[in-house]
Order: C-alpha cells, then sequence, then structure tokens
C-alpha cells in the first residue's frame, strides 16, 4: 500500500498513531461546520440524552453536550484510536458522569433499547456495512419520537466524491435520494432531506414513530 493510501485508510479505520492525527483533524472546521449546518433548526431538548455513532474523535459528542446541557452525551466507535481521541477530547464531561465513550459497530450498537433521543450520524454511514441493519439498530436503542440525523459532506453528485472513495477504499457514497428512501424503508417517519447544491452537504432526518 502506497502512503497515500496508507494515510486515507485511516479516515475509514484510524490506527496507531497516524490514525489518531488523521481523527484529531477530522475534529476540525470543516466537520463542525457540517455539524452546525446539519444542526440548524433542529429542536432538541436540553436535557435529551444523545448518541453519535462513528463519534471519531469526539468533537459531535462535544458540540451535544453544549446543546444538551442537562442532558448525557454518549459516543460510540470502532476504533481503538478513535475512542483514546474521543475519551480525551470529552474527558471532564466523562469525569462528571455526562459522557460515556464506548467501543462498538452500527450493526450491534451497545445500548439498551429506547434510551436515546437523539442519535446522530455524519461523514461514517459511507461505511456502514448491512446498512438495512444499521438503521434497524438504531431504531432499537431510540425512543418514540426520538430522531435520527445523518449529515455528510459530499452528496454523490461532486466529482471529487468518487476521488475520495478510491482514496479511502471500502467507502459508499450516498445520494440524499438513496438514504431518503433506506430511511424511510426502515420505518422512519417524517423523513426530512435537505442539500446545499453548493457545498455538496447533505442532511436527512427522520423520527422513530
Amino acid at each position: 500500500m502506497s502512503l497515500l493510501k496508507h494515510y486515507y485508510a485511516n479516515f475509514r479505520h484510524p490506527k496507531g498513531r497516524l490514525g489518531k492525527y488523521v481523527v484529531r483533524r477530522m475534529n476540525g472546521k470543516a466537520h463542525k461546520a457540517l455539524v452546525e449546518w446539519a444542526l440548524t433548526g433542529v429542536d432538541i431538548s436540553e436535557d435529551a440524552h444523545t448518541l453519535d455513532i462513528g463519534c471519531g474523535g469526539g468533537a459531535t459528542v462535544a458540540r451535544m453536550l453544549e446543546r444538551c446541557p442537562k442532558g448525557k452525551s454518549y459516543g460510540m466507535d470502532f476504533a481503538p484510536a478513535a475512542i483514546e481521541v474521543a475519551r480525551s477530547v470529552n474527558s471532564k464531561a466523562i469525569n462528571d458522569g455526562r459522557c460515556k465513550i464506548v467501543g462498538g459497530n452500527a450493526k450491534l450498537l451497545p445500548f439498551i433499547k429506547e434510551t436515546i433521543d437523539v442519535a446522530t450520524a455524519f461523514e461514517t454511514v459511507y461505511y456502514w456495512p448491512a446498512i438495512d441493519e444499521c438503521l434497524a439498530e438504531v431504531l432499537r436503542v431510540l425512543k418514540s419520537g426520538g430522531l435520527f440525523i445523518i449529515g455528510n459532506d459530499t452528496d454523490g453528485i461532486a466529482p471529487e466524491g468518487e476521488k475520495w472513495a478510491k482514496l479511502i477504499g471500502h467507502m459508499y457514497i450516498y445520494t440524499i435520494e438513496e438514504l431518503t428512501e433506506l430511511l424511510t424503508n426502515a420505518g422512519f417517519t417524517d423523513v426530512t432531506p435537505r442539500h446545499d447544491a453548493e457545498t455538496h452537504r447533505i442532511c436527512v432526518i427522520g423520527r422513530k414513530p
């Protein structure tokens, strides 16, 4: 594997020192901008329990802690390098009992059913195997009326997306139509898509009945 391919493979599965470096970079301005854009206008209770699936370096977990000062924020990732960084970023909240960062995967979420008010997945569904099974797991852990928010920085239309998919590998870039159909077929209601044609960002939000 070339050095370039090795570097970009860490976007999908961060490992070791290089993986930690990549994860910290992924906590940067572009990711934060996507999260803020996706959360704009979304009504989330200040005491909500939130879960970021594929939490990477934990920046979204930290944002949800700010958004829900009386709630709790959980993060889950399958990569030990990401878990270590996310725990470091959210160490105070973890010590205060308001946050947990755990290992796991989207096909078998390590959470009790109907305990989460808001689940998020930013820049991660690209890598989910058997996405129908993953969506069923999200529905399982959400409370009735709970929200699932997907946010991606590429829409399957921008030519750069194909380049990223080749560099990173084992990555599928969904269009907004595909994600809307997937959530609807999985049983989510009030499925709402948003697309920024200029930046190619997309967001799809579904509600558990």
